[in-house]
């Protein structure tokens, strides 16, 4: 009786461990830690970018401000697909919902904006963009046309959202296809 109490013990043990949710991945980038299930997509390997500074002056409607960027590249065993991840922190806290200048149209929101002066965006590339919500933040969902078989879907939000101001602005991007992409956007929870 002692040997088959301890083999339905090891197989509830087994049952529990198989059917629990996975744990996030902590991706520790500049002010933030992005945690994200990564699972679902396969072994990988986090590689953290060189941070940079610049000087926001070039739009007399929005303040200078200098702001730094955070870069992290999440490659994939045995695929080309990738998850990269930029934070930009600004050097105060900017209002979200103003539209400002932009190089491809005459407007754009602030998401938007950083998306495009991000490096996971690729230059002169055709997008669609919608609202979105990531981590319970408000933010936008761009899908853009890389000329490639699949579509890049770049997502932003700020993390440090305040009545309509934030400082950081966290862009995820991720080449797999949308179900995998979902799944990863979903899981993602921002520490400050």
């Amino acid at each position: 009786m002692t040997r088959l109490n301890l083999l339905v013990v090891l197989c509830l043990i087994g049952f529990t461990i198989a059917s629990a949710p996975a744990f996030g991945e902590d991706v520790e980038i500049g002010p933030v830690t992005v945690s994200l299930d990564l699972a679902s997509a396969g072994s990988h390997t986090v590689e953290m970018g060189e941070s940079s500074e610049l000087e926001h002056n070039y739009d007399p409607k929005i303040s200078n401000f200098q702001y730094s960027i955070y870069p992290a590249t999440i490659t994939f065993d045995g695929t080309s697909n990738q998850v990269m991840i930029e934070v930009h922190k600004m050097s105060a806290s900017e209002p979200l919902d103003e539209q400002i200048s932009s190089k491809s149209k005459d407007a754009a929101s602030v998401f938007e904006h950083c998306i495009e002066q991000s490096n996971i965006m690729p230059r002169r590339a055709d997008y669609q963009t919608k609202s979105y919500t990531i981590d319970g933040h408000d933010g936008i969902l761009l899908t853009v046309d890389t000329g490639e078989p699949g579509p890049l879907y770049i997502a932003a939000y700020s993390p440090d959202e305040k009545d309509r101001y934030g400082s950081i602005i966290c862009i995820i991007g991720s080449d797999f296809p949308w179900e995998t992409t979902e799944k990863i956007l979903e899981s993602v929870n921002t520490q400050l």
